[in-house]
């Protein structure tokens, strides 16, 4: 059901389809591109797609490696890890993000100074979705360790069209097809604008 983006939408069903058939947990799958056409949606549909729960969180908020720890530790076979803004977690947990990406474990320092030891932590498999609005912000290493990369592009106006009709049914408002192109040419490429511009429509 979701409009636009076929290119991505066919690559990534082959990648989820193919998980699910082997009976395994989907590659790590990086999501790029502007503000509001729709990663955060994508990553709900994987989640959806595979029958697996989500985590949601983002880099911002994700400042020291204790905090990336308690997240991974949590995890259960198979669940989607959505990380929004990827490209400005920290470098500690960038560091940490490596190893669970690659090989599912994390190392736990326990203790502090000269008698300081890592404990190895294995995780289950997981499936990270990272969004990020600066693909050139990524670190190289981090960028390698996904499995697959889409790269979403800004909408046609016949499908910012579609989306505008479907939200007003969503909000139970009759809309007429000539308005629907008015506001789907006026929003940039961009459905988060189409359907801001479609709630002050109805509220006038």
């Amino acid at each position: 059901d979701f409009v636009g983006q076929q290119r991505v939408k066919d690559q990534l069903g082959l990648v989820l389809d193919a998980a699910t058939a082997r009976g395994s947990a989907a590659e790590h799958i990086l999501l790029a591109g502007p503000p509001g056409l729709g990663k955060t949606t994508l990553a709900m549909i994987v989640a959806h797609h595979v029958d697996a729960p989500i985590r949601v969180s983002s880099g911002p908020t994700i400042q020291h490696a204790g905090d990336l720890a308690s997240i991974l530790s949590s995890l259960v076979p198979g669940e989607v890890l959505f990380l929004d803004e990827i490209h400005r977690i920290s470098r500690a947990a960038e560091e940490m993000l490596y190893l669970a990406m690659e090989d599912f474990r994390v190392d736990i320092m326990v203790g502090k100074g000269a008698g300081a030891t890592s404990i190895p932590l294995d995780l289950p498999r997981f499936t990270l979705v990272g969004a990020t609005t600066r693909a050139g912000m990524l670190p190289a290493p981090l960028r390698d360790r996904f499995g697959f990369t889409a790269q979403l592009d800004y909408y046609e106006p016949a499908e910012l069209s579609d989306i505008v009709i479907r939200s007003a049914q969503r909000l139970d408002v009759p809309i007429a097809a000539s308005a629907a192109d008015q506001i789907a040419s006026r929003s940039r490429g961009t459905p988060r604008i189409a359907n801001r511009l479609l709630r002050r429509a109805r509220d006038y």
